[in-house]
């Protein structure tokens, strides 16, 4: 799981957009949750029945779209 907290609504809901290429291109849909300010992004591959490495690739790349694009909204705690 990652979650990652920002400024605003807007902002975690900016980020869910911008994942949609990125889980397309490695074909691997994560659960999002959005709320008032961040989203929750659930992994695991079912076939496998829990992580593959495929969920470690879209985490990774995940935080390097999150810290490339967002890092002027994202709360570090």
């Amino acid at each position: 799981m990652r979650e990652i907290r920002t400024t605003n609504y807007p902002s975690a809901v900016e980020i869910l957009g911008a994942q949609v290429e990125l889980a397309q291109r490695l074909d691997h849909h994560p659960v999002v949750t959005v709320d008032y300010a961040g989203a929750r992004f659930e992994l695991w591959t079912h076939v496998s029945g829990g992580l593959s490495q495929l969920d470690l690739d879209y985490a990774q790349a995940l935080d390097e779209l999150v810290s490339t694009h967002f890092s002027d909204v994202v709360v570090t705690t």
